[in-house]
């Protein structure tokens, strides 16, 4: 419990720990925002004019989450007319940290009448230090010609970016209107409606509309010379100019994923456009599923579509996510393990069960690398931690997702896959544009079962699932599964012929070359998971016959083949590392790399950190920090 000067109760937001906004009592609706983009001085400035529907009429203070920007004015407007009133910053609440310093904003008095609705408009202002904002320099870009910015919301900077009840329990309606100096583009995450030149302020003008309500972590812009070019109907992408052919001929994969998810769901994609923008290299996440605007890392550019595949994470998103979405971040496994469930469904769909299986087994190895990395007592490792007084994004891991898939497989192993199938469309079907905690899944699930499965064999199934065991026990699953697949045994096969030293490796490296890059990354893990056993004829055995020094592999091969160099104490690949670590921001790449360096050698790993850690995004540099402590 928290309280400002003037001793006002400030509480954490009971049904998310993660807000102070009380959007129990009065929650946004929709928001206008009208915002410019200045390259020159790195600002986002603007307002953002917001709809509130009154839950609680006896409520006088609207809280929202602010972390960072200026807020110049506030006022409520009635008919059109505006009138001023009164806000103040809390600065004095412990968590300010990672949650911020909430904007309370006393509400006008209407006396009996009080209305369903009110709006409210805030001019406000970021500078570079908004945790959510980026500026990058032209250098800083592939073209190395023109300067760039993005944002990133998720999971709770959008109040680095404006005011707002920054939790995904308010779900809400966005328009924004975009102003910016040519000959640069502003993007959104949602559908533009007009483009047009204003004589006037001299800018570039577009307003885009998104027409499906979302959370405020899904709401992004982007900013740069910006080319585009259509892939299917419904779906394109954005690049820098010298980017968008290559990006263009990788993707093409996308409206395949979209009918398979189409397929499964037997619900129309709903969003009416997927368009994807390839970021400069300092993004942090390999993907992040901003509606109408998925972000995806450089480093899925291959040339070859090696990894192309993974764009059905983020087309899945679209159901399971962005359109029924988790209440709170305690619940986020409602999203990330749905979704990864989802992903290796289509995979399944397209490159047959193997592959599914396998992808289940790569999953299973991440998770138990970040539980052995997190502690099996550590709370992050259950499916629901407790996130009070701390930032979401500090505690990321594989749990959520890997976790979160194993306990959906669990539920399917009991009912079958047809049956799941119809209770993932019944769950999407009743709950799409709502925000949920795990207990609505589970109502689904057993409505089905009881109405569709006889006498003691339902209530058989219902009483076998421990939901709290599943939830809330920490450490690996307790269920143990058995993910066959052809392929892992050929990569298994192929990883023992090098740690038994068998001679004949002829042929291995274009068989190596042709796999799918999952089973290289299953080969790979296997490698890594017996490291004991490879000595220097080993490790020279696998350099030279697979050619693994070879830069032109993908980041997914580079990752694990630079971690098993140093963990075997070959340094011969630090210069290569280096490069890596100078190409991507991904911190699914990088953290892994510096944690290995690190136990290598502490004092270099550490200085060319401190050195270059202003070219990654502050998500990114907090998270390889704790790598150093």
């Amino acid at each position: 419990m928290l309280t400002n000067k003037r001793n006002i109760i400030l509480e954490h937001n009971k049904e998310d720990v993660s807000t102070y906004s009380n959007f129990d009592k009065i929650c946004q609706k929709s928001l206008y925002l009208e915002v410019t983009l200045d390259f020159p001085s790195k600002t986002l400035f603007g307002f953002v004019t917001s709809t509130y529907e009154y839950i609680d009429k006896n409520e006088k203070y609207l809280i929202l989450d602010l972390n960072g920007p200026q807020i110049r004015r506030v006022s409520f407007i009635e008919r059109k007319k505006i009138f001023p009133l009164e806000f103040e910053i809390i600065s004095n609440v412990p968590d300010k940290k990672t949650l911020g310093t909430p904007l309370k904003i006393t509400l006008p008095s209407f006396g009996q009448i009080i209305p369903n609705e009110l709006k409210i408009k805030i001019e406000f202002s970021t500078n570079e230090n908004c945790s959510a904002i980026q500026f990058l320099k032209k250098e800083q870009t592939h073209s190395k010609k023109y300067p760039f910015m993005f944002t990133q919301s998720y999971a709770i900077l959008c109040r680095s970016l404006f005011p707002c009840q920054d939790t995904p329990s308010a779900k809400v309606f966005v328009t924004a209107k975009t102003f910016i100096d040519p000959p640069y583009r502003m993007l959104f995450s949602g559908l533009p409606k007009s483009i047009y030149w204003d004589a006037n302020r001299e800018k570039n003008v577009i307003v885009y509309k998104q027409k499906i309500n979302i959370p405020t972590y899904l709401i992004s812009f982007a900013a740069g010379k910006l080319s585009y070019e259509k892939i299917s109907e419904r779906s394109g992408i954005y690049a820098e100019d010298e980017l968008i052919q290559i990006a263009k001929n990788e993707f093409t994969n996308i409206e395949n994923y979209l009918k398979k998810a189409e397929e499964y769901f037997d619900i129309k994609y709903d969003w009416q456009e997927f368009n994807i923008l390839i970021l400069p290299f300092s993004f942090p996440y390999r993907g992040m599923e901003n509606p109408n605007l998925t972000f995806l890392s450089p480093s899925l550019l291959t040339g070859d579509g090696s990894l192309s595949h993974l764009i059905g994470n983020e087309i899945s998103h679209s159901w399971t996510g962005n359109l029924v979405t988790n209440k709170n971040w305690e619940n986020l496994w409602i999203n990330e393990g749905f979704t990864k469930f989802i992903e290796r469904k289509l995979d399944g769909m397209i490159f047959g069960e193997d592959m599914e299986n396998l992808e289940a087994m790569i999953g299973n190895y991440e998770l138990e690398n970040d539980v052995e990395m997190l502690g099996e007592d550590n709370n992050y490792t259950q499916l629901m931690p407790n996130y009070e007084g701390v930032d979401p994004d500090d505690c990321f891991s594989t749990v959520p997702y890997e976790k979160g898939f194993q306990f959906l497989l669990y539920l399917e192993s009991l009912v079958g896959k047809e049956a799941f199938q119809n209770i993932m469309q019944e769950y999407i079907k009743k709950y799409a544009y709502m925000s949920v905690d795990y207990n609505a899944f589970k109502e689904v699930y057993e409505d089905y079962v009881t109405d569709n499965t006889e006498g003691e064999e339902g209530k058989n199934i219902l009483n076998d699932i421990d939901w709290d065991n599943w939830l809330y026990s920490k450490g690996k699953p307790f269920a143990e599964f058995n993910f066959s697949s052809s392929l892992s045994e050929e990569a298994i096969q192929f990883a023992e012929k090098y740690l038994s030293k068998k001679a004949n490796y002829d042929g291995d490296y274009e068989t190596f070359k042709n796999w799918h890059t999952n089973i290289k990354i299953y080969f790979l893990n296997y490698i890594m998971n017996n490291i004991k056993k490879v000595d220097d004829k080993v490790y020279k055995n696998l350099r030279d016959n697979l050619k693994l020094n070879q830069e032109d592999y993908n980041m997914e091969i580079k990752y694990l083949w630079y971690q098993i160099a140093l963990k075997t104490k070959h340094d011969e690949v630090i210069p290569s590392i280096k490069k890596m670590l100078l190409a991507t921001g991904c911190i699914k790449y990088i953290k892994p790399l510096y944690s290995v360096w690190y136990e290598f050698n502490k004092k270099d790993a550490k200085s060319f950190f401190d050195k270059n850690k202003n070219l990654y995004h502050p998500v990114t540099q907090k998270n390889v920090a704790f790598v150093f402590k």
